[in-house]
């Protein structure tokens, strides 16, 4: 017998994310970004109860159903922080690349998956009906060989992890190109850091970061 799958965020039946959670996700988190054009990321709440609720089960747990939603609550946040407005106002040359930051190989093999990546094709899809040419374009990886909790480790530890193991994929050429980079959580903001550099270093201007959520603490940073 199958039954009803309930709320990500509080249980409710029958619904993948009901409307006062979704309404969690409607805010708006700026963070600094150095090298960032736009002057900052931007996430869309902090993470914590519901929204660390729902963001657990379905970047660890499986709930596939989330990646609509979030989707949606994520291109939403393209259009509130701006970017929109900025793209047509900057990025006359080619399409813009929305990129989705990458796991460590081990922990897309344990989710099957590269769960970022729905939310950057629903990012460039909201721009696109937006009149902005843009395409999602998975050109980073990862090149570490474990992973841990976005809830472990300070932030010299995390940066430690992180450092050197973002690297840009060889059958990508983004030079000259604007990225807009895509991310789940932002914890202590090395992750976002080093793909920045990144990008940067490969000849892109890196416009903002988007992501869903930031740990209250990564606000201080």
């Amino acid at each position: 017998m199958l039954l009803p799958r309930g709320c990500a965020g509080c249980d409710l039946p029958d619904a993948v994310l009901c409307e006062d959670c979704r309404a969690v996700f409607q805010g708006y988190e700026p963070r600094d970004l150095p090298g960032c054009a736009m002057g900052g990321a931007a996430a869309c709440a902090p993470y914590r109860g519901v929204a660390r609720h729902a963001i657990l089960g379905w970047k660890d747990h499986g709930d596939e159903e989330l990646d609509g939603p979030f989707g949606e609550l994520l291109a939403d946040l393209a259009q509130r922080c701006g970017l929109m407005s900025w793209c047509r106002e900057s990025c006359a040359n080619g399409p813009v690349w929305v990129v989705p930051l990458p796991s460590s190989a081990a922990s897309m093999r344990a989710r099957g998956r590269w769960h970022t990546v729905p939310l950057a094709k629903a990012v460039a899809a909201r721009m696109g009906e937006r009149g902005i040419e843009a395409r999602m374009l998975p050109a980073l990886r990862s090149t570490a060989t474990g992973g841990r909790s976005v809830e472990q480790g300070s932030a010299a530890d995390r940066g430690r992890r992180i450092g050197g193991h973002i690297v840009l994929d060889d059958a990508y050429d983004i030079r000259g190109h604007t990225v807009v980079l895509v991310d789940d959580i932002i914890t202590t903001g090395a992750t976002m850091r080093q793909c920045t550099a990144v990008a940067a270093d490969a000849g892109a201007r890196v416009a903002t970061l988007l992501a869903l959520a930031q740990t209250p603490s990564a606000a201080t940073r």
